[in-house]
């Protein structure tokens, strides 16, 4: 008994640690909002350096309960197949299957109703455990709205869209926009 507990506290763990975890690496969102909705439009970067295929789960969040968010679609841009997703309070969650060495693509569109206060979860990042290597975001806003403030500076503003450009991204807060 003595030896089995000892093969099991020795054996799983190095076991656990030579597993390769999914790496989320990048994403590049276009964002729009007028008086009505905001949209987001997103690819996210999915990275599998292990020598095994990775089959994951991924919860996506929302700052909203999902009864007032319109998912359009969750797309496989890698392997060009829609991903059935299941709903839940706050999010929706889909699985992913990803080759060994390989990096996957895939595009989440979805909108909600405008508010004073409209938020775009950026922390969850942080449940991956590293930084994006890269991040590009682009508003469009329309002039049915005024745009008091946001909370990520943007790197500039060409024609009624803001852009942001960032590496090694590891945001401590969600992106927000206030509208007047």
């Amino acid at each position: 008994m003595i030896r089995l507990s000892l093969i099991l506290y020795f054996v799983i763990p190095v076991n656990l640690l030579a597993q390769q975890k999914l790496e989320f690496i990048g994403e590049k969102i276009d964002f729009a909002i007028n008086s009505d909705r905001f949209s987001i439009n997103g690819i996210y970067y999915f990275s599998n350096s292990s020598e095994q295929e990775i089959k994951q789960t991924i919860l996506f969040p929302f700052s909203k309960n999902t009864d007032s968010v319109t998912v359009k679609r969750v797309y496989n841009l890698t392997y060009s197949e829609n991903l059935s997703f299941q709903e839940l309070e706050n999010a929706v969650a889909f699985k992913i299957l990803v080759l060994p060495k390989d990096t996957v693509k895939i595009n989440i569109t979805y909108s909600q109703n405008t508010v004073k206060e409209n938020i775009y979860i950026l922390k969850s990042t942080q449940t991956w455990g590293q930084a994006l290597k890269r991040a590009d975001y682009s508003l469009t806003f329309d002039t049915s709205i005024q745009i008091e403030k946001l909370s990520l500076k943007p790197d500039s503003l060409e024609n009624n869209v803001y852009y942001w450009k960032r590496k090694d991204f590891y945001p401590n807060e969600n992106f927000r926009i206030w509208i007047k």
